[in-house]
């Protein structure tokens, strides 16, 4: 038996996966790309890993009944710029990647299934803070995907009777991220990593930018228990760590690395996408009620944490 992780080599995946294995977890990891050499070492034998595409039923479905009968943590998709650029794609791999998922954890094992989903899901105009009770009006074709797969994944419990669960994640942040993944939200890594690898920055949003934010180490600590508590009665669950004021990080850092040298140089594509949160907050009560999560990370500890994760290599 192993936990099966679709996106196991891509941002979250790879420390989700470690984070199983500490708990004594076997561990499956899939994704169109291998990780990197560093990962491999230190997995060694410990995971599994096999490169593949998500839109390749016949092998996904096989993974998943060789996996056994341990959780299904689905990760892989295409992030905000990607979907829109690529509305087909975005369909293709995000919501019929989904629905590979639920048909096979429901024909071998009746498997749990935990999917990655994101705030993206709710419509602008919201009373805040923002709970899992509010209108699903999302403004972007990534949001509409992951709405598309939550419905999906209820629709597996009204009818089989799948244990489906899903995060509700706010911009997931930390060390390592890159520029290829179609996050609109690198800026909130990248002013404290490339500061620790002394880099110059030119920032892509404006200063009084305003961002709601989940840290990796949450992230991870929020899925690992939504795939192992025993009940999850609300099946969906908003996961943030907090907001990121743009001009606020740039100054945490520059207290911690003066040398830090930082511009700004606003990208008109990705502060459509960013404005839109500026009033955001997110109630996370529903967590902390079943689950027991609450974030650990403020604002400022996650310079910290970048920073020295950087250089420390």
């Amino acid at each position: 038996m192993a936990v099966f992780i679709t996106g196991g080599a891509g941002f979250i995946g790879p420390a989700l996966a470690n984070e199983f294995l500490a708990a004594g977890y076997d561990v499956l990891a899939f994704d169109r790309y291998p990780p990197n050499d560093k990962i491999l070492r230190a997995w060694g034998d410990r995971v599994h890993f096999v490169q593949g595409d998500i839109r390749d039923r016949d092998l996904v479905r096989s993974l998943i009944k060789e996996s056994g009968t341990d959780p299904v943590v689905h990760l892989a998709g295409i992030l905000t710029a990607g979907c829109d650029r690529d509305p087909d794609l975005a369909l293709a791999v995000n919501v019929m990647g989904m629905r590979t998922v639920l048909e096979g954890a429901r024909e071998f094992g009746m498997r749990r299934v935990v999917m990655a989903s994101t705030i993206g899901v709710y419509g602008q105009n919201l009373p805040q803070p923002i709970k899992e009770s509010w209108p699903t009006e999302p403004d972007g074709w990534y949001g509409v995907t992951k709405l598309m797969s939550e419905q999906m994944g209820l629709l597996y419990v009204r009818r089989h009777g799948l244990d489906f669960r899903a995060v509700r994640f706010a911009a997931v942040t930390g060390p390592g991220r890159t520029a290829g993944s179609g996050s609109a939200s690198l800026f909130t890594s990248f002013i404290p990593e490339m500061a620790a690898k002394g880099l110059p920055y030119e920032i892509e949003v404006e200063p009084d930018v305003i961002y709601p934010v989940v840290y990796i180490k949450d992230a991870v600590n929020a899925l690992f228990r939504l795939a192992t508590v025993e009940q999850a009665p609300r099946r969906i669950y908003n996961i943030g760590s907090g907001r990121i004021v743009t001009s606020e990080m740039v100054a945490a850092v520059k207290a911690r690395l003066p040398e830090a040298q930082f511009t700004y140089k606003p990208d008109p594509v990705i502060m459509s996408v960013v404005r839109g949160y500026r009033d955001w907050e997110i109630d996370c009560t529903a967590a902390a009620e079943d689950l027991g999560w609450r974030p650990a990370y403020s604002a400022e500890q996650m310079v910290d944490d970048i920073i020295t994760t950087v250089r420390q290599g």
